[in-house]
């Protein structure tokens, strides 16, 4: 079970960074959106505990896409705001990634005081998709230029940061009510490696790119778990994992559509940060 859960994981976020590097940080956030963590910890939640006790999480799912995009903002300004004043990238990382978790926490205690039923999760998350993104929108969307080579070492520093966030998350489900489950679930476990991978490899102009883009894709992320907390008690998490995912997936084909038929954003084209002695 837990090979399998670290499979799955490595798959989809060294999917959407070679996204991200091959076609651009753009639509790898966007992407991201996509409920790739927050399906995988909410599917063996149900495997493990039950699909009545994942069907019940799953609105507080919804409602942690605060806390996710919460997290999301305090990594970009942090990491702004020390990147500036020590130009040190692992600085600004560990800073970022810190403060982050810290603000992740605090939403999702919130949210659990308030015990929001579906419809108040969905306004929750609502609210916070677009709030977050019109705080997004001046945040520049920077293209990656010159690409490092995906060699073993690289690889293995992007399964292991993936592995080590769905574990926990899924983990914790056993400890906790589907409450606490589900806030927990809508931990970014996917798009947080996805961030530390192209932070630490092109900078932080690229890491904010992917978060610029975030909030577009987590329509389809809402739209899966509010299916699923239907759907699983009823038709089992099998499923109602594949009704979760055609949902979202109409989304994003929608979206696909809609960003086609609109001009094309200028895209700032920067290559990744020099850091004197370091060799990327």
């Amino acid at each position: 079970m837990i090979l399998l859960k670290v499979a799955i994981t490595i798959l989809a976020v060294t999917t959407l960074s070679i996204i991200a590097e091959r076609v651009s940080p753009r639509t790898a956030g966007i992407l991201s959106g996509y409920p790739l963590g927050s399906a995988i910890s909410l599917f063996f939640i149900g495997l493990e505990q039950g699909a009545q006790f994942a069907g019940a999480s799953a609105p507080y799912n919804v409602a942690g896409m605060a806390a996710l995009l919460t997290l999301l903002f305090v990594y970009y300004l942090t990491s702004a705001y020390i990147q500036h004043i020590t130009q040190n990238r692992l600085w600004s990382m560990f800073a970022a990634t810190l403060a982050a978790a810290v603000s992740f926490l605090a939403v999702d205690g919130l949210l659990h005081i308030l015990h929001l039923p579906v419809w108040g999760a969905v306004l929750a998350a609502a609210a916070a998709i677009l709030g977050y993104n019109a705080l997004f929108k001046d945040i520049p969307d920077s293209q990656i230029q010159e690409k490092i080579q995906l060699g073993p070492g690289v690889l293995l520093f992007r399964a292991a940061v993936a592995a080590l966030i769905i574990l926990a998350t899924t983990g914790l489900a056993k400890l906790v009510p589907p409450s606490w489950a589900g806030l927990f679930s809508a931990f970014p476990a996917t798009v947080f490696p996805l961030i530390l991978i192209i932070h630490s490899t092109y900078g932080h102009r690229q890491a904010h790119a992917i978060i610029k883009n975030s909030p577009t894709g987590l329509w389809a992320m809402v739209l899966y778990s509010v299916t699923i907390s239907f759907a699983y008690p009823r038709a089992g998490i099998y499923w109602g994992s594949l009704l979760g995912f055609f949902n979202a997936t109409l989304y994003l084909l929608a979206l696909a559509y809609w960003n086609g038929r609109r001009p094309r954003i200028k895209i700032d084209p920067v290559g990744p940060e020099v850091i004197p002695g370091k060799r990327i």
